[in-house]
């Protein structure tokens, strides 16, 4: 899951500090020691206070259905590449539909569709190398696979704005399950949407290309795949 770890890391760097100096030959003062705890005792308030902002946004969210808002939207996935980095690349035609229920997230829903040849790696060779990723039978075959589809199954909360999303995704004619490690991060209701909400969700995932029968360049193309979805969903008018 995507949360933040900001505060505990400050925390965490304030108290290893007191031991890298006691270990250092010098012991802290009692100022310095009363600055440390200080500063650890702010950063889990700071903590509990945030998943408590968390929270209670969730339970302000209105029920019903909600569009993604494109324009608020990316889908990356990175694989590696020699084992010495991992290769980026992104869709950028895709689209959600998010039955919401804040009460009962369990009861959601969620609906994707993703078109392959919308795939962008920003490589030297320009378009030439999406096109080869995009029609390419040894790889997304968009011509005979012209949709890539996730529909959910099961929602299962993990904690007050945590949750798996369970579905099966659809590529290359093979559909197996996947599971979206998802964080809430949020609503707002902007004026110039008449009063309707915007929600939105961080979420990563981890699939096996080779389960799907995409299996070229393996090893030296790493088979696992990394996804990485940050969304903002727009409520529906009526």
């Amino acid at each position: 899951m995507i949360i933040s770890t900001a505060p505990k890391q400050t925390a965490i760097v304030a108290l290893f500090g007191s031991l890298v100096a006691a270990c250092g030959g010098g012991e802290p003062t009692d100022e310095t020691t009363e600055a440390e705890i200080a500063a650890s005792d702010v950063a889990v308030e700071e903590t509990t206070a945030d998943e408590a902002s968390s929270a209670t946004a969730l339970a302000e969210v209105s029920a019903g259905s909600y569009d993604l808002e494109k324009g608020h939207a990316s889908l990356l996935w990175k694989i590696s590449h020699n084992g010495l980095s991992y290769y980026t690349a992104r869709f950028t035609a895709f689209d959600a539909t998010l039955n919401f229920d804040p009460a009962d997230p369990a009861a959601s829903t969620l609906s994707v569709t993703i078109d392959p040849t919308s795939v962008r790696t920003d490589h030297p060779d320009g378009d030439e190398w999406d096109t080869e990723l995009a029609t390419d039978e040894k790889f997304f075959n968009a011509g005979e696979y012209p949709e890539i589809t996730f529909t959910s199954t099961d929602v299962t909360t993990t904690g007050d704005t945590t949750g798996l999303i369970i579905g099966d995704l659809n590529l290359l004619g093979t559909a197996l399950p996947v599971t979206l490690d998802t964080t809430f991060n949020g609503v707002t209701t902007p004026p110039w949407y008449n009063g309707r909400d915007v929600i939105g969700f961080s979420a990563t995932a981890t699939i096996k290309r080779s389960e799907f029968g995409m299996d070229a360049l393996i090893p030296n193309i790493g088979d696992e795949v990394n996804i990485i979805v940050e969304a903002e969903f727009l409520q529906s008018e009526g």
